[in-house]
């Protein structure tokens, strides 16, 4: 067991030691290598005596590792001291990181990739928005921020667009109840295609080329109309749209 390990360690039956760059060495039981971390299990050194260790990073920028007077393995960048482990038999352990994979280092890296994606995702086109929707804010994480026209947000599984310029997102104008001059869904389910037109709901900004669907006639668009409109879509013939069905 571990503590008959660390008596034969003491008595010089077994002999493996860390080297820090620095020429210091310990007697060691374990060094292994994780990936990310190193684990060093020592015997005869205090978890107060081993953080002095660790925490001189001109010491453990480069340690090898010999048993029996060979070199079995060397490792290089561990700089960043984790913390200190503490086993039965006396027996006490250090985990070290590279200062990049550091558990912190990753989650703060994770976050920034985040931000710059939720960034880029607002120069989207809707059916770009509608592939990545989960990179776009809750609505109510917004209240209180102005943004500009085309910003994207989602409020009950919807994905919505401002359709205002610098638009101050306020908690009583909730989407979809009343709030059509300020916000336009951005359809999610339809193609656009003359077998799959966008239903018209009555506050649509319409794209050129794309199909719309009112009370079962089926129009195409022919102009963008750049702003939400208003009008059944019978009376823009002529204006932005055309019917493809009769």
């Amino acid at each position: 067991d571990k503590y008959l390990f660390s008596q034969k360690i003491k008595k010089g039956l077994i002999f493996m030691k860390l080297i820090f760059n620095d020429a210091t060495e310990i007697i060691v039981q374990q060094v292994e290598s994780h990936g990310d971390y190193l684990r060093i299990l020592t015997v005869g050194n205090t978890p107060e005596q081993l953080k002095v260790l660790f925490t001189d990073q001109s010491r453990t920028v480069h340690m090898i590792v010999q048993e029996r007077g060979q070199t079995v393995a060397a490792h290089e960048g561990y700089t960043a001291f984790y913390r200190t482990e503490i086993y039965t038999g006396k027996i006490y352990g250090v985990v070290m990181y590279k200062q990049e994979t550091l558990p912190e280092t990753q989650s703060q890296m994770i976050q920034a990739a985040m931000l710059v994606a939720q960034m880029q995702a607002q120069t989207f086109d809707d059916e770009q928005a509608q592939a990545v929707k989960i990179l776009y804010p809750q609505w109510q994480d917004v209240i209180g921020q102005t943004v500009e026209k085309g910003y994207k947000f989602v409020h009950g599984d919807v994905l919505y667009k401002t359709i205002q310029d610098s638009l101050l997102i306020q908690e009583q104008y909730v989407p979809g109840e009343g709030t059509e001059s300020l916000y336009a869904v951005i359809d999610e389910t339809h193609a656009g295609t003359q077998e799959n037109p966008i239903p018209y709901d009555g506050n649509m900004a319409l794209e050129k080329g794309k199909y719309y669907s009112q009370d079962g006639v089926i129009y195409l668009c022919n102009r963008d109309t750049e702003n939400p409109v208003y009008h059944n879509l019978s009376d823009l013939i002529g204006l932005y749209v055309e019917k493809a069905t009769e």
